[in-house]
């Protein structure tokens, strides 16, 4: 949204005050309520309008500084050499990009590089003379630090001597591993915190007692005889003198491989035995490093690639309210464009009226957003201090925003939910959801596909899709004769789905996957003495029992009722006897029941395996086990594979069984 220069001024305002706000919280009181994600993304945005409007930048911006803010608890002292930020990449292009500015900077200069994990932890400088600590610094704010000796002498890893008598300046992060702040996270909102509060303790008998780490990683004025060259070196460099680097760094030659390096990483941090937030690149040689030198900030031979962030900030430009296929009519943010976890996000659930109430979201609100893995993208939190007084009150619907018709809140539920069972946009959803992977996975009956049907007439619900032929496809647009007969033959290929499948796909309330599992081996059994598979929906039928089903283990009432109600439902009763009319049976999962040897087990996946994790899933779960995404006391085992971090570390602390790969292969 383009800004004239006085909303670009009162914005730029805002967001200095705000990030100013957050960065003391936490680079100076060691807490925050906000990721980091958060402050990066307010002074991406920041950087941005200061780019579109530069008479606007001022020398205290926060654009413009290093560091933070000292605390005043200890004495300051000048670094021996100035410490800078690093210019941050969220994305792959972003990485491009700063290669070819190395280039135009030094044209024809063939350039080679290293990787490094980037800890997520507190920056320190280390002063030795005569290969003694003599002294500790914060970063602070690039040009002085705060002495922190006392509390950096007690960690175990900083030698107190180095194995040569030189003098040296010596950069460092130290952090806390998963392991160790689970044991303090009530303290602490994340593990650079829990280090960073430690560090600055004024008691070292407190730092003494947290499990604090270093990673070295830079040196600054030394009189080593011979000084290393180049990064790689430099590695060599730290070893010799007894002094812990990080062992996961990788010499590179091209941009390519810097970013095969990021991706990696992305997806393995979560195996590590410490938290990192990206990849940091460098030029290796330290010659070519010198040419290049630094912008206002930062060096120009480094960049820091950031991993895609589970929040961001965004602006509501409005709400609207959609209709699923039970008729819950969900609130909508429509943001502006923003990256997030991988991807751009437009578009962000409220969830429901009383969450818009509670969270008090405006239309013209600044707020963060948040998007964990496949989950739909949800606003979080409304950034109140930058709000400007044009930001306006949203009215819940009182009718259906679909069909106008009635709307009904149940008593005791959050949602809102549409009551007029001939509502378009709730067939379209339990059409879009029946042919949706997780259901019958029909191949090429997409969203569109869907519209086109709906539009044309060819179907008013799910059994409808059982009765159309080439002929119909061909009536819609851009369908061509192969297309068209291989979606049919698709739809062939559907109509004997296994139960657990067809279960999810008829779209009842409280019935997800986990419960279709359940409900499906509660069947499975109660059905070993009828016919071999496939089975009718009428045999099917006949063992829907509210009291039965509210006895397995999982389940429970309100899922149980929801079924009873569905299959009590004299219009649902009328669809499933179409359904069964146009041909569709139901396959059990196998003639014979799966032994039930992993029954009441719960499995944690980590590292590598020579199967994929869905297999290694469905073979734990084809056995009444279940697959958790952490490890706890309560679970029974870690299947563990190779490069296995932090999962594994934490199951031989809490005494949990590990498997390697053969031996989970004979526990089946």
């Amino acid at each position: 949204m383009k800004m004239s220069h006085t909303q670009a001024e009162e914005r730029i305002n805002k967001l200095r005050e705000e990030i100013r706000k957050r960065n003391y919280e936490y680079f100076v009181l060691d807490e925050s309520n906000v990721s980091e994600a958060v402050r990066d993304s307010l002074k991406r945005e920041l950087l941005e309008l200061e780019n579109q409007f530069p008479d606007l930048v001022t020398e205290d911006s926060p654009t413009r500084r290093v560091g933070s803010a000292l605390s005043g608890k200890f004495a300051k002292t000048t670094h021996k050499t100035r410490k800078w930020s690093l210019k941050d990449a969220f994305s792959e292009e972003e990485v491009h990009e700063w290669g070819e500015r190395l280039g135009r900077f030094l044209p024809g200069e063939i350039f080679d590089f290293v990787c490094e994990l980037k800890i997520d932890g507190l920056n320190v400088t280390l002063w030795y003379e005569q290969g003694k600590l003599v002294k500790g610094l914060t970063r602070g704010n690039g040009k002085e630090g705060e002495d922190v000796t006392h509390a950096i002498r007690t960690i175990k890893s900083v030698p107190l001597v180095l194995e040569e008598p030189i003098d040296l300046e010596v950069s460092g992060e130290i952090f806390i591993s998963k392991a160790s702040f689970k044991k303090m996270e009530e303290d602490f909102v994340n593990a650079r915190n829990a280090a960073a509060g430690t560090v600055r303790q004024l008691d070292p008998n407190v730092a003494a007692s947290r499990d604090l780490d270093i990673f070295f990683y830079a040196i600054g004025e030394n009189n080593l005889e011979n000084p290393p060259k180049n990064q790689v070196e430099l590695f060599a460099t730290l070893k010799r003198l007894g002094l812990k680097a990080n062992k996961n760094f990788e010499h590179k030659q091209t941009i390519e491989e810097i970013v095969k390096f990021c991706h990696y990483w992305t997806e393995h941090r979560d195996d590590l035995p410490y938290e990192i937030d990206g990849v940091v690149v460098k030029v290796n040689d330290f010659e070519k490093r010198q040419k290049l030198g630094y912008t206002g900030k930062a060096p120009r031979y480094s960049v820091a690639y950031k991993f895609p962030a589970e929040q961001a900030v965004s602006k509501v430009l409005d709400i609207i309210v959609q209709v699923g296929r039970t008729g819950a009519l969900t609130p909508v943010a429509v943001l502006e464009p923003t990256f997030v976890d991988g991807s751009t996000v437009s578009r962000a659930t409220l969830h429901n009226e009383d969450e818009i109430i509670r969270k008090d979201v405006h239309i013209g609100d600044t707020v963060i957003i948040q998007k964990a893995g496949d989950i739909i993208p949800e606003v979080v939190e409304v950034l109140k201090d930058m709000r400007t007084g044009q930001e306006q009150e949203f009215q819940f619907p009182t009718e259906c925003p679909a069909c106008d018709g009635p709307v009904q809140r149940a008593e005791g539920e959050a949602a809102t939910r549409c009551i007029n069972s001939n509502c378009y946009a709730i067939k379209r959803r339990a059409l879009m959801h029946f042919v949706s992977r997780g259901a019958l996975n029909i191949d090429g009956l997409g969203d569109k596909i869907i519209d086109q049907l709906l539009d044309a007439d060819l179907v008013s619900d799910v059994a409808d899709i059982f009765t159309l032929t080439s002929e119909d496809f061909l009536s819609l647009e851009l369908f061509q004769e192969k297309r068209a007969e291989k979606t049919v033959a698709a739809i062939k290929a559907a109509r004997k789905p296994v139960l657990e499948k067809f279960l999810f796909a008829l779209g009842i309330r409280h019935v997800g996957e986990r419960a279709s599992e359940l409900i499906t081996h509660f069947l499975q059994e109660k059905m070993q003495n009828q016919p071999v598979t496939p089975i009718t929906i009428s045999d099917f039928a006949q063992f829907v029992f509210k009291e039965e089903w509210e006895g397995i283990e999982g389940v429970g009432d309100i899922v149980a009722q929801s079924l009873y109600d569905w299959f009590q439902n004299i219009e649902n009763q009328e669809l499933l006897k179409k359904l069964e009319k146009n041909g569709l049976k139901i396959a059990t999962v196998s003639t014979e029941i799966q032994d039930q040897t992993l029954a009441d087990k719960t499995f944690v996946l980590t590292g590598t395996l020579s199967i994929s994790r869905d297999q290694a899933k469905k073979w734990i779960k084809e056995r009444g086990g279940q697959v958790s995404s952490s490890v706890s006391k309560k679970t029974d085992y870690v299947l563990a594979g190779e490069n296995a971090g932090s999962k594994r570390a934490k199951a031989e602390t809490l005494g949990v069984t590990i498997l390697e790969e053969e031996a989970f292969r004979k526990l089946l």
